[in-house]
């Protein structure tokens, strides 16, 4: 049977461990925004390299992110509910931000006559993004953290989103055929 000491110091030890962790999701979302400014800047010209390295940072960020999340609900002291405060002020940030960056590839993908080759990629990817994000935006843990401009940069990437569908159907063909 642990000792009170024992499970204090086990908790203080699980405490420092996540707070680590928050410091290296907090360089994480440094990253996520300078990968999609990047992205943003080679999809102006049909570029999509980028882009994948983008995704590959948010991916890294969410799974950080699920690994704090179990930790969180495994604290048992006062400064759990701090920590909860600052994980749940980066996840806000991060969803607005990948609401932004997919809002503007979105806005490219519309704008483009013909879509140039990798853009079926891109658009299933950010569609994929931005269901996730809506879904996680829209419930009671973020939806008062969240800004007026995230709220409407997703109202207006879902209705980029229905241009581009209408304007490329293809991309939703989920066959094998190869266009």
């Amino acid at each position: 049977m642990l000792s009170s000491i024992q499970l204090d110091r086990e908790n203080e030890q699980a405490t420092s461990k996540v707070r680590e962790m928050l410091v290296a999701l907090e360089r994480g979302a440094t990253r996520v925004i300078l990968a999609a400014q990047e992205a943003a800047n080679e999809a102006n010209d049909d570029k999509y390299k980028a882009y994948v390295g983008f995704r590959e940072v948010v991916d890294d960020f969410d799974t950080l992110a699920i690994v704090i999340e179990y930790k969180l609900k495994r604290l048992r002291d006062d400064k759990a509910a701090a920590l909860s405060e600052k994980f749940d002020e980066l996840t806000a940030f991060m969803l607005s931000s990948i609401v932004t960056a997919s809002l503007h590839f979105l806005r490219i993908l519309a704008e483009k006559k013909e879509l140039p080759l990798g853009a079926r990629d891109v658009f299933k990817s950010e569609l994929r993004s931005l269901y996730h994000a809506k879904e996680r935006i829209e419930s009671e843990r973020y939806m008062h953290r969240l800004n007026e401009r995230t709220r409407a940069d997703l109202v207006a990437a879902e209705q980029i989103l229905e241009v581009v569908i209408e304007r490329a159907p293809r991309l939703l063909r989920f066959d094998d055929k190869v266009d």
